[in-house]
């Protein structure tokens, strides 16, 4: 019989991705460890022909490409559960991973949630959630060491996509909110629209994810990661000096030069503004004070309720 709920109170969205091998196993780990009361998406681009045979256990959805922006785009519109749960490939599902997450969204200014992502060899985090500080932008949080403090969990800003839950609302208001396909700027632009409507992200920090490798598409500083993200930043909240910004980056991160590039990028920002004025979009997330009053979800796991089936 398949596993799944005709008013299921969870989506997950399994995007199918060039690394054919990493989403199968992506989609297998979520598949072992599925909870009761959630749906299944495999979003594609219409070529996938499902190998597996997997019709009765997952939903397909198809996409007009293969951009992962796209992809998730596409199934947070078909998705039919309240919370929507994206995991792209790379990413494995541990056992009852998604209780301590759900969770979360008791609180009602909750619009996102980032797990913790570990190494599968070393157990070191790769990221939970992103922050921003004065020397530097959208900092993952945690990266690089085994546990996070309590402090590191109560300053996140924002989540990255491929590893994160959402109000299945507030995920497709944020797909409008960039235009383009960079997925880190993308999970900036959502973060930084979010909490300008006066929603929340937060970390659960006993939500944990496995990691093949290290993503470091997070975490790898370049001149062009420090343009970019401070023009986002500006062009969202108009908050920031490029010079102010560059110069403290530069003296907190005199023994890193990569980071130094990263810094100079912020400096020349302005550079980038003109093209971030066309990508991004915050006025397409809605207030929190639009929004219909959000319930309590049932003080009961997914993981619990499945045992009990």
């Amino acid at each position: 019989m398949p596993n799944i709920s005709p008013i299921p109170r969870l989506t997950i969205v399994v995007p199918v991705t060039e690394d054919l091998q990493s989403f199968e196993t992506s989609l297998i780990s979520v598949l072992e460890h599925q909870p009761s009361g959630c749906e299944v998406i495999v979003a594609h681009d219409g070529t996938y022909e499902d190998p597996f045979e997997l019709g009765d256990e997952v939903r397909f959805v198809s996409a007009d490409s293969a951009d992962l922006i796209e992809l998730i785009s596409a199934s947070a519109s078909e998705a039919r559960g309240r919370f929507v749960h994206v995991l792209s490939g790379g990413f494995k599902a541990t056992e009852g991973w998604v209780d301590a997450a759900l969770e979360k969204f008791e609180h009602h200014d909750v619009a996102a949630i980032a797990a913790v992502v570990r190494h599968e060899q070393t157990g070191r985090i790769v990221g939970a959630g992103w922050f921003d500080s004065a020397t530097r932008l959208c900092q993952p949080a945690g990266a690089s060491q085994t546990k996070l403090s309590r402090h590191e969990i109560a300053k996140t800003d924002g989540v990255f996509v491929e590893a994160s839950f959402w109000r299945r609302e507030s995920l497709r208001n944020v797909c409008h909110c960039y235009r383009g396909s960079n997925l880190l700027e993308f999970s900036y632009t959502s973060g930084l629209a979010l909490s300008q409507a006066g929603w929340r992200c937060v970390t659960a920090e006993q939500c944990n994810l496995i990691a093949e490798h290290d993503h470091t598409a997070w975490n790898d500083a370049s001149l062009r990661r420090g343009k970019r993200l401070w023009a986002i930043r500006q062009t969202a909240c108009k908050d920031r000096s490029g010079f102010r910004d560059g110069m403290r980056g530069m003296l907190a991160n005199l023994g890193r030069p990569s980071r130094l590039l990263e810094s100079i990028g912020m400096m020349t920002g302005g550079s980038a503004m003109a093209e971030m004025k066309r990508r991004v979009h915050i006025d397409e997330v809605k207030s929190i004070d639009e929004c219909e009053a959000v319930l309590p979800l049932p003080n009961r796991s997914f993981t619990a309720s499945r045992r009990a089936a």
